[in-house]
């Protein structure tokens, strides 16, 4: 399977930006393993005022989700980080994650034909 590339967009209640930004600059080591393992192959994340900006390389985010979403560690990060979304996204593989369009890739279109991922 080809890795794609996934980028989603989460609001974060405005009094929770910094413990979000805080708890991500020195995550649990242990979530650190488990997206990994889960079959993540880079995740970054960037801060924009009250929005996260999340980028993926994986096979396939909803997989990566439903691994994840199985594993206690998880399930603790996410009663942590959860309530600090202004909506929090259902990370279980349900496929309801919404992921940003993309609209221009320089390397793609050079040759010739934009992809999806």
């Amino acid at each position: 399977m080809k890795t794609k590339r996934y980028c989603l967009v989460i609001e974060i209640k405005d009094e929770f930006v910094e413990s979000y930004s805080d708890i991500h600059r020195e995550p649990w080591p242990e979530i650190l393993d488990s997206i990994k393992g889960a079959g993540a192959k880079e995740l970054l994340i960037w801060i924009y005022k009250n929005f996260s900006i999340v980028y993926y390389e994986c096979d396939d985010l909803d997989g990566l989700y439903e691994k994840l979403g199985k594993l206690d560690v998880t399930k603790k990060w996410n009663a942590t980080v959860g309530p600090w979304f202004a909506e929090s996204p259902a990370l279980d593989g349900s496929g309801s994650v919404q992921t940003c369009e993309k609209v221009f890739d320089l390397n793609q279109q050079l040759a010739g034909k934009l992809r999806k991922y």
